[in-house]
């Protein structure tokens, strides 16, 4: 019974990161889909933590809690059209990272249809439309600490 009050606790404070830096399962990552202007991209996000802004790019610094943050940004072209989602999480344990990747990697596979595992480490996604060809590539790139990687692109731009 205790083992299993443990994993429950376990589960829910890593489900806390996931849906804290996922925000929402719509559009392609943080109810945020390729192609979105920067007056919508904007509003999806918080303010308060808007570190770096261009007319064609957008960059925000967030603090999960104590020692886990992670960076989210955005890249536009001359016409308005976001073209990419980088999104990067530091956690400062490495089995935090493990199991986040882990729920990330169901997530996707239950979106977007199973990854596949590149040479380079990379687990990828590749979402096709009549309009688009978009690829979300995702690392566990732990070392020292905990270190995910995930990035969103237009491969058409």
């Amino acid at each position: 019974m205790l083992l299993l009050l443990l994993f429950s606790s376990c589960e829910r404070e890593q489900n806390e990161y996931y849906q804290t830096i996922l925000k929402s399962d719509v559009g392609h990552l943080r109810g945020v889909s390729i192609g979105a202007n920067i007056s919508e991209v904007k509003a999806l996000e918080d303010e308060e933590f808007l570190k770096d802004e261009m007319p064609d790019y957008l960059h925000y610094d967030y603090s999960i809690n104590m020692g886990n943050t992670y960076t989210v940004t955005y890249d536009f072209s001359s016409e308005n059209e976001l073209y990419e989602i980088e999104l990067a999480v530091f956690l400062d344990a490495i089995e935090d990272a493990g199991s986040l990747f882990d729920s990330y990697t169901q997530g996707f596979n239950r979106k977007f249809g199973k990854g596949r595992e590149a040479e380079d480490g990379f687990t990828i996604w590749n979402i096709k439309n009549a309009k688009s060809n978009i690829e979300l590539a995702m690392i566990n790139d732990s070392q020292s600490y905990g270190y995910l990687s995930i990035i969103v692109r237009d491969l058409n731009y």
